[in-house]
């Protein structure tokens, strides 16, 4: 109930304000000007109907709905171009090809690559179920356990007595056999003894049986040879009885020359006799047999005093290779994990590369320009592409004018090559920014055209110029009053003075619409009644 009286004392005072606003104007600034209008003829007019229009004009151009320049990312030789200037396209189709051949090459390279990477790292890859990286480490694993348990024994060394009795049976046994080996030596040493004895004793014979062959045939005796006479023993006379020279000397070179044969058989059945002794004599079976009592000693001491320092800190060294060892067939996994996932980025890489070698449209349009031939190496923009279903129209408008147009306001166009056709549209974005039209600030701003103002929009070729109307208000059949006739009481409060009974009355009126010349008026007159102008004459 407060809240409602409260409003009424607003209206109230809002009504006071107006009137005293009228008085004010009616004596301070109507009855001044009417006196002198009295000595000038006061002019008037009557209300009329028409129409009224508020725009701004400027300049404009078309332009394609969505215009973008196609090329390859990166260059090459263009091997098939599938389209030319005027070509209608669809999103997706091929426009042209750059010749692939190397990328097809790096393509089946990186798929190699990533076989093998995979192969290092992936079990399920390989016919064996286990990937190089995982019998690497595996192995490593264990040589580790091995070398850990190979220590442990000996931290955790206790004397065995059963290896001990063993160590002190082959110790024993060592040692037979290396008095037996002696014995052997021994006994061969005697026959070596013995062959060589039976060798000179056949040298020396051979030395005599040589002589006495020398002796036979000596040249003192070759008389002999032709001495038939008989030989007669010391005191015998002659005649004597018995052999004679010549059958002498031949038994006695006869019997030389087959002892010296003899000899010289013997001797080399003695040599080879002295050879076989020796050849079946060595001291290696000693040397052997004392060696393996040697190491039956350490194998002993071993057994009863465990390990020593070095052993232990070797033992140490081994469990540590074999930690790194592991460690590095670790990190050959990982390595291998990061080959595998380059290989994959590198396949990627390969295969957009090779799409790369392909141009698509990426919307529905018309090829505006093809900048390249078959054969040529080409790079930069290659295929400009525009949408022309739906034309739009840039204009340019007098920065004064701006606030003269608003998103959605109608406009009118008139293009320079079809002056009688009139289009229709309606402004679909306006810049933020000023631009710089010839040293001159204006406002740009982008319509677009009624799909119904005119047949075919597609034929409107880009770049058209022409002159547009853009309507910041339009009312049809108004009633429509000169400016002149207005009197502004306040910021948008407006009244006119009535002609009654050949007396100017001051009547509120609610204007709308005005231009330069005309205002609409939405209430408080009726079509033909007649208002002042002042003294300035109307039509």
């Amino acid at each position: 109930m407060k809240h409602k009286k409260i409003i009424w004392i607003v209206i109230i005072v809002t009504l006071l304000v107006i009137a005293s606003g009228a008085f004010y104007y009616y004596n301070n600034a109507y009855l001044p000007g009417l006196e002198t209008a009295e000595e000038q003829e006061l002019q008037t007019t009557n209300v009329r109907q028409g129409n009224i229009v508020i725009s701004a004009t400027g300049a404009g151009t078309v332009i394609p709905t969505d215009e973008i320049q196609l090329s390859f990312p990166s260059g090459g030789v263009l091997s098939e171009l599938l389209v030319e200037v005027g070509s209608q396209v669809q999103a997706g189709d091929v426009l042209a090809r750059l010749d692939d051949t190397t990328a097809q090459q790096a393509l089946a390279n990186a798929e190699l690559q990533l076989l093998q990477a995979t192969l290092q790292t992936d079990a399920g890859a390989t016919q064996t179920g286990a990937s190089y990286g995982d019998i690497a480490v595996e192995q490593a694993r264990l040589n580790l356990d091995k070398a850990q348990s190979d220590l442990d024994d000996l931290l955790n060394w206790q004397p065995d007595e059963d290896e001990i009795a063993q160590a002190e049976a082959n110790l024993a046994a060592a040692q037979a056999n290396f008095n037996a080996a002696r014995g052997q030596e021994a006994s061969a040493s005697y026959n070596i003894q013995v062959s060589e004895i039976n060798l000179e004793q056949a040298q020396r014979e051979l030395a005599n049986a040589q002589e006495n062959y020398e002796n036979a045939w000596s040249e003192g005796r070759e008389w002999e040879v032709g001495y038939s006479e008989p030989i007669c023993d010391p005191g015998e006379r002659e005649p004597c009885t018995g052999q004679t020279w010549a059958e002498r000397i031949e038994r006695d070179r006869e019997s030389a020359e087959s002892a010296l044969v003899r000899a010289q058989d013997n001797v080399a059945i003695a040599q080879a006799n002295h050879n076989a002794t020796l050849s079946g004599t060595s001291n290696s079976n000693s040397t052997g047999a004392q060696s393996n009592i040697l190491s039956a000693e350490l194998a002993l001491a071993a057994a009863q005093s465990g390990p020593n320092d070095d052993e232990i800190e070797a033992a140490r060294t081994a469990v540590r290779q074999a930690e790194l060892s592991l460690q590095q067939a670790q990190l050959g996994q990982e390595s291998d994990a990061l080959s595998l996932a380059q290989s994959q980025l590198n396949l990627e890489a390969a295969q957009a590369a090779l799409e790369d070698t392909v141009l698509t449209a990426p919307i529905a349009g018309t090829v505006l320009a093809v900048n390249g031939s078959v054969g040529e190496n080409v790079s930069g923009d290659l295929i400009a592409l525009a949408d022309l279903e739906q034309s739009l129209v840039e204009v340019f408008l007098d920065e004064t004018d701006l606030d003269k147009i608003g998103l959605d306001y109608e406009v009118d166009v008139i293009f320079d090559a079809l002056p009688e056709e009139t289009f229709t549209g309606h402004v679909i974005q306006i810049d933020p920014q000023l631009s710089n039209v010839n040293n001159v600030s204006a406002v740009r701003a982008v319509v677009q055209l009624d799909a119904d103002s005119f047949a075919k929009p597609q034929t409107l070729p880009i770049g058209l110029n022409a002159s547009v109307d853009v309507i910041g208000g339009r009312s049809q059949n108004a009633l429509l009053v000169p400016v002149e006739a207005l009197r502004e009481l306040s910021p948008g409060e407006f009244a006119v003075f009535v002609m009654e009974d050949g007396q100017p009355n001051l009547r509120f009126v609610e204007v709308g619409l005005m231009d330069f010349t005309f205002a609409e008026i939405l209430s408080g007159l009726e079509v033909g009644e007649e208002v002042t102008t002042g003294i300035v004459e109307t039509q």
